[in-house]
């Protein structure tokens, strides 16, 4: 890489490299793998093949891997900044035809629990506002408020 600059020359060396994932797991016969491009831009790859490409948070964090059956559903966080909602949650399941993206869901609360029941995930926690709780199913490749 080269540039003119006021009359003279600058000679730049250096290459370009690709970003370097920040978390690789294997989830079963798939590498999950988690990459930032660039401020607020996270990618998330399925055997070096991206599936999704967060753009809106501060930062994605991985919650964790779960098996249910035949595939596997990992859990991310989005820390998103804004006051009203600070935190969202996304799965990402793996081990179908195609790795599946859920649609982003969440209370804004950031204190989630798991639990799992043969092919159901339940995602649970506090309602910040209001009081109470509430939860999200994810169940054949679909995320629904269930409380």
């Amino acid at each position: 890489m080269c540039a003119a600059v006021a009359g003279s020359l600058v000679i730049a060396t250096g290459s370009v490299q690709a970003a370097e994932p920040r978390l690789m797991a294997a989830l079963g016969n798939t590498v999950l793998t988690v990459t930032d491009i660039g401020p607020k831009h996270t990618q998330v790859s399925v055997d070096e093949t991206p599936v999704f490409d967060d753009k809106e948070s501060d930062m994605l964090s991985f919650v964790g891997a779960y098996s249910m059956k035949d595939r596997w559903v990992a859990l991310f966080q989005s820390d998103t900044g804004a006051k009203d909602c600070p935190t969202r949650f996304r799965i990402v399941e793996v081990g179908g035809t195609k790795p599946l993206v859920s649609y982003p869901f969440g209370s804004c609360s950031d204190a989630a629990q798991v639990t799992i029941d043969g092919d159901t995930l339940t995602v649970s926690m506090p309602v910040p506002a209001g009081g109470g709780d509430a939860a999200w199913t994810y169940s054949k490749g679909r995320i629904a408020r269930s409380r």
